[in-house]
């Protein structure tokens, strides 16, 4: 496919806006505020605000010059500049502020698409379809799997042999989240990025950028649990169109709400799993509880199997007498109360299994980093060993869940 790429800035839109803004730069030109010439600020709405903003500074300092009030014609056309680009900056923010307005609309419609969305294969299916009712054509749900994002689904519109080729790209070339990939600032930051010049870019996944052909695109977490458990990605390839701000945020937008609906399908799923165990196996409660709510969900999670999880050979839930005296602070106000963000992070995955080695990868922090975490969380909750640090967590957790 070749052709010629569109920016992806927002145009103006609106002729007489245009109009306006050429003719306050030809005036500014004339006396003397544009000393570069040539500039255009009726390209797009990111450029007319930068050159307003260059205007007004520059009317400003011719203003406040010495000397100046010996020129009262110099001084009545820098303010007529300085009035003209202040205005016609807020017509130029109230029309960002329509254009966010539609993307909001455009969020809320293709949330519709996860409507009656009952199961994770189905959030991961629809998820790229939803996208596309932002106005992409293409769009990639991944997940993040021992430290590594996966692809799970790939959408193009009237394409999805093209789908299945990149889909299987990522798949066997599996890229392991590290400084050498764009990616990792999602999981860090928690936020969306736009990567532009893909085919020339290193830090992107290098066998998904070849069979994609992309040029630019967004990506956004999936939050699950408080964290990073997959990603969003979308560009404008068979639009020939780069991708904008508005685009990176219109992606997070949505990405958010996902994560919300995800996780609320999650929930639902494991409470459905959760009363099939005690009535058909008479499993126990305690038990139950701890896989129902200790798990953190995953795009891939197999919410039907596996067995409630023990941690170091100890049940991951403690019996109540085995709390020592004067924790009962722990108890009344909750592990997240004493322990940080980060220190909560690593709890869980503690709680679900994972080795200091796997926390580091799946955190993206170091080795050492991980061990003065667990050093912290034994302390604060006064255990002797990872396993009693969980079993005590899960209970707390457990008895606050009773009382609510």
């Amino acid at each position: 496919m070749t052709g010629t790429w569109q920016s992806g800035a927002r145009p103006i839109g609106d002729p007489r806006l245009e109009d306006e803004l050429r003719a306050l730069m030809d005036r500014a030109r004339e006396i003397g505020l544009d000393e570069e010439g040539g500039t255009d600020a009726s390209v797009d709405v990111e450029q007319a605000r930068v050159a307003l903003s260059l205007l007004v500074t520059r009317a400003t300092e011719r203003l406040t010059a010495d000397g100046v009030h010996d020129d009262p014609a110099s001084r009545r056309a820098a303010g007529d500049v300085l009035l003209g680009a202040r205005e016609l900056d807020e017509r130029l923010l109230d029309q960002v502020d329509r254009d966010r307005d539609a993307a909001y609309g455009a969020v809320r419609d293709a949330l519709g698409v996860l409507r009656e969305v009952a199961t994770v294969d189905q959030m991961v299916e629809r998820a790229p379809i939803a996208i596309a009712r932002l106005g992409f054509d293409r769009a990639i749900v991944s997940a993040i799997e021992d430290a590594r994002f996966i692809p799970r689904r790939v959408h193009i519109v009237g394409d999805e042999a093209w789908a299945d080729e990149i889909l299987r790209a990522g798949r066997d070339a599996r890229r392991r989240l590290d400084r050498t990939l764009a990616e990792t600032e999602i999981v860090r930051r928690r936020t969306a990025i736009r990567v532009d010049d893909v085919q020339g870019n290193t830090r992107v996944h290098k066998e998904i950028a070849e069979h994609s052909r992309s040029e630019s695109y967004v990506a956004a977490p999936i939050m699950a649990g408080g964290e990073v458990v997959g990603f969003l990605h979308a560009d404008y390839f068979l639009k020939r169109r780069m991708v904008s701000d508005l685009d990176r945020d219109m992606l997070w937008m949505f990405a958010e709400a996902y994560g919300q609906a995800f996780e609320r399908v999650v929930l639902v799923s494991r409470m459905e799993e959760l009363r099939r165990r005690v009535r058909a196996a008479n499993a126990s409660t305690e038990d139950a509880f701890t896989w129902a709510f200790a798990e953190r969900p995953g795009l891939t999670a197999d919410l039907a199997g596996g067995a409630p999880r023990a941690v170091g050979g100890a049940t991951v839930v403690a019996p109540a007498h085995d709390i020592p005296g004067g924790e009962a602070t722990l108890l009344a106000e909750g592990a997240d109360e004493v322990l940080t963000r980060r220190e909560l992070e690593v709890l869980r995955l503690m709680a679900a299994g994972s080795t200091n080695n796997a926390i580091a990868d799946r955190l993206v922090i170091s080795h050492g980093t991980v061990k003065t975490h667990v050093k912290h969380i034994l302390r604060k909750l006064h255990s002797a060993n990872r396993a009693e640090a969980v079993s005590r967590y899960l209970q707390i957790q457990h008895r606050r869940s009773r009382l609510h």
